[in-house]
């Protein structure tokens, strides 16, 4: 191998090791028993998480280590079971009375394909979780009237960062996107947000 070649590499290895060590894991303490609230600000005609999911047989109970969920919920979003579903995740941080945006968002180009993959940051602390896990993987969220049922867990999110995330109030919003099978994005999009606040966890990822 080139000299110069393997230089490049060995500084590219060095460089990821740096980056994972001084990488801080956060828990995300949530504020709000039923972990959803509405995005303010959202586009006309945009709904709500309430237009997503039925919760009617979903228990969310809140205590010192989290929210306790269990139950079952079931999908009412009035799409087609081909359409490609799209998720956005921004995060904002509360300034001085208004929700500002960060350098923290995430573009998920099919999130059904990934809904079951251990390596996504959603995996511990929602899919890891679902009982029916077979059947949602072909369903996802495009099939109305099918279920999510989960065992009873406390909800810990937990996440992993290169940079230092400050203290303060935060509001992870997700913007879900239905596509039909040529491409046309359908208008009925879904917004929601989980608020909260990050706090550093003593143990380095």
């Amino acid at each position: 191998m080139n000299r110069a070649l393997f230089k490049f590499w060995l500084f590219l290895i060095l460089l990821q090791h740096i980056q994972k060590s001084l990488a801080m894991t956060y828990e995300f303490i949530m504020e709000d028993e039923r972990i959803f609230s509405d995005c303010k600000d959202k586009p006309p005609g945009t709904l709500d998480v309430n237009d997503l999911f039925d919760f009617t047989n979903t228990t969310f109970q809140m205590s010192e280590s989290g929210v306790t969920l269990s139950g079952c919920k079931t999908v009412i979003w009035d799409i087609q079971p081909t359409d490609r579903v799209e998720l956005a995740v921004s995060v904002l941080y509360f300034d001085r009375g208004t929700w500002q945006p960060t350098t923290l968002n995430m573009l998920i180009k099919d999130f059904c394909k990934v809904m079951f993959d251990e390596k996504q940051v959603w995996y511990d602390s929602y899919s890891k979780h679902i009982q029916n896990a077979a059947e949602v993987n072909n369903t996802c969220y495009r099939v109305k009237g099918s279920p999510i049922i989960f065992e009873e867990y406390t909800i810990q999110p937990v996440f992993s960062s290169g940079m230092i995330i400050k203290s303060g109030r935060y509001a992870m919003r997700f913007m879900h996107s239905a596509y039909d099978n040529i491409g046309l994005v359908r208008p009925n999009k879904i917004c929601y947000e989980i608020k909260g606040e990050f706090k550093k966890s003593s143990q380095w990822k």
